[in-house]
């Protein structure tokens, strides 16, 4: 992967970003993904706890992505990975903050909802996300991931942006 495969990576998550917060959910499909998603895959050794979000390690790429993002948008950014077995659901929940979470490999159904008074019809996007894939969730909206057919590596990138 070249520097300016992650630049334009980073560039695209930052237009997302910029574009978004304070709207509602997005889905970005950054550019040069493929190159850059295999250097954050399996920074704990190819295994990845299936009970939990786990911080990124210092000196992993999950980590430093964060940095550099944290870094363009002007505030905090943290990465956490988790496994998602195949066949099981994980709602996220209200996480408190804006997050990005993408798929380092595999996919699985991705619904965001607002639960808001607007959304009383029960109605939210819902989307088949995939490596290369990230859907931006707002803080005030809830998210769950399920129907995944092989386990799928996942990042989750916590924006702790002030109001």
């Amino acid at each position: 992967m070249s520097d300016t495969d992650w630049e334009l990576f980073l560039r695209d998550l930052a237009l997302c970003l910029s574009t978004y917060q304070d709207r509602g959910p997005a889905v970005v499909w950054p550019e040069r993904a493929h190159s850059v998603l295999p250097s954050l895959d399996a920074t704990y050794g190819g295994e990845v706890a299936d009970t939990e979000w786990w911080p990124a390690p210092l000196g992993a790429r999950a980590r430093q992505l964060a940095a550099d993002l944290g870094h363009v948008m002007g505030y905090p950014v943290e990465a956490y990975e988790r496994l998602l077995p195949a066949g099981t659901a994980l709602p996220l929940g209200r996480v408190g903050a804006d997050v990005l979470l993408f798929p380092l490999s595999g996919g699985a159904r991705c619904r965001v909802e607002d639960p808001g008074p607007a959304d009383t019809q029960g109605g939210g996007v819902e989307l088949r996300l995939r490596a290369g894939e990230m859907v931006f969730v707002p803080a005030r909206h809830s998210c769950t991931l399920s129907e995944a057919w092989a386990p799928c590596r996942l990042l989750l990138l916590v924006l702790h942006a002030t109001p």
